[in-house]
């Protein structure tokens, strides 16, 4: 599967808003069943501890929001995502799990984060990238690396090729029916975070109910 192509993608605010409204409903029972994994390994190496300045980008539901909010309870906790579905989900599970004022929830855009230049410890992102056009990458990982502070850590968990064969139904169902999985598709990011002045830290690949995700650290160049 290495060989394979990432399949092309097109990027529109609006449809990506239409799309996760249309599936906010029953996003977390997908999340349950496919992304589990991979979300507690990324919670364990991004070694998230209390006094941090963390920000989440696309939130979805606030499913790793709420445990990341949890290990920072007195730093600061910034989360966006560009769908108001998956915000008021994830705002309603916050307001359950954590005190207002530990914790910031807002709709915006990963391409223009509304931040001030290295306010932020870590980033993390999960499953937002195999979304989008890899032709934005390059844009997308500079601001992830604007807001980052000099030698901060960016986490990613994303939607990747596998390792073994059973893991080619996920790319050839991608590559077929997108839309069953919200245009989203396996994807590779070493060469981007490299050009963006990242440093690989750690990856590793995790399978779910044969569904295949690698999860990756990487610190911001000093």
């Amino acid at each position: 599967m290495t060989g394979e192509p990432i399949l092309p993608r097109s990027y529109s605010p609006a449809t990506v808003q239409r799309e996760y409204a249309r599936v906010a409903w029953f996003y977390d029972l997908w999340g349950r069943w496919t992304e589990d994994r991979a979300l507690q390994r990324l919670l364990q190496l991004a070694d998230v501890h209390d006094g941090m300045r963390l920000l989440e980008v696309a939130v979805g539901t606030g499913r790793l929001f709420a445990r990341l909010v949890a290990r920072n309870p007195t730093g600061r906790n910034e989360g966006i995502d560009l769908s108001a579905d998956m915000l008021a989900r994830a705002r309603r599970r916050l307001a359950r799990r954590a005190p207002p004022a530990s914790y910031r929830l807002q709709e915006a855009s990963a391409y223009a984060l509304p931040f001030e230049a290295a306010t932020f410890d870590i980033l993390v992102n999960t499953f937002m990238l195999d979304l989008l056009p890899a032709e934005d990458y390059p844009r997308l990982l500079a601001e992830f690396a604007r807001v980052l502070k000099p030698g901060g850590t960016l986490a990613l968990a994303y939607f990747s090729y596998g390792t073994r064969r059973v893991h080619r139904f996920w790319y050839w169902l991608a590559r077929h029916f997108p839309t069953l999985l919200t245009s989203c598709r396996p994807i590779r990011l070493e060469s981007y975070l490299e050009q963006a002045g990242f440093r690989v830290l750690h990856q590793e690949e995790i399978s779910q109910n044969t569904f295949p995700s690698a999860v990756l650290t990487a610190q911001r160049g000093v």
